[in-house]
């Protein structure tokens, strides 16, 4: 999986070299990204041990359809799911299939699978929908489905909402707010089925180029119920930078 994730950054690089010598022709967009953040925050729970992580990635869309590449690299030594980890091991990488369409133009939605390799428990996959209504806020309903390891019912949804406000030229402000539902999905816990966590965050987008951008973000979560936190959810501040190559 690793030796994968690599030649998938390679390929898009080499996309987007060809871009500024081929515009016309191109009919694959996408990007490539790397970040550093205090912590790898999923879904309320820490993955990293309260330690920083260098998360990087890839996109490639051709018309609706869109493949991404994501990896999750610890910076420190430390145990993340009951399992010891040295400083450059990658502890998960994820492979995206994600097809979008507007049917109307006030929904829009996005349906994918996801593959989750886990370095230190059992890989699995997740497909699910997203339907976002385009209006104010763009509020955002996400089903996901555990089909692979959830020997439960395996599901999980969030309700999100966001708007970004320009400041000047290139520099925009981000908002947004996420609730949450687990119904014994495996990435959380398959131990209950009750409210998950909720999320508060902003964030500053500076677009450099059309084709360079940097982001600097902060997410408060925390946990909404008793049962999510009898899991181990619990309120966390997640904040870091990222640079991402448009093409």
């Amino acid at each position: 999986m690793k030796k994968f994730g690599m030649f998938f950054v390679v390929c898009a690089l080499c996309m987007a070299a060809m871009v500024p010598t081929a515009k016309a022709e191109v009919v694959v967009s996408g990007d490539v990204y790397a970040g550093m953040y205090n912590k790898y925050l999923f879904r309320g729970v820490d993955l990293s041990d309260n330690k920083w992580v260098s998360q990087f990635g890839a996109d490639l869309t051709y018309k609706g359809l869109t493949l991404s590449y994501w990896s999750n690299l610890l910076t420190h030594d430390g145990t993340v799911l009951g399992s010891a980890y040295e400083s450059g091991d990658i502890s998960e990488t994820d492979i995206t299939l994600n097809y979008n369409f507007t049917p109307i133009e006030l929904l829009t939605f996005n349906v994918g699978n996801t593959f989750y390799s886990l370095e230190s428990v059992q890989d699995t996959n997740e497909i699910y929908l997203k339907t976002t209504v385009n209006t104010l806020l763009s509020p955002t309903l996400s089903i996901f489905y555990d089909w692979d390891q959830s020997t439960e019912t395996g599901l999980f949804y969030s309700l999100s909402a966001g708007h970004t406000f320009e400041l000047m030229k290139g520099l925009g402000l981000n908002l947004g707010a996420l609730i949450s539902y687990n119904q014994r999905n495996y990435s959380v816990s398959e131990a209950f089925s009750n409210w998950n966590n909720y999320e508060l965050s902003t964030g500053l987008d500076y677009t450099i180029t059309d084709n360079f951008k940097l982001s600097a973000s902060y997410t408060y979560s925390n946990a909404m119920s008793d049962k999510a936190r009898d899991a181990g959810i619990s309120d966390e501040s997640l904040y870091g930078i990222k640079a991402a190559f448009i093409f």
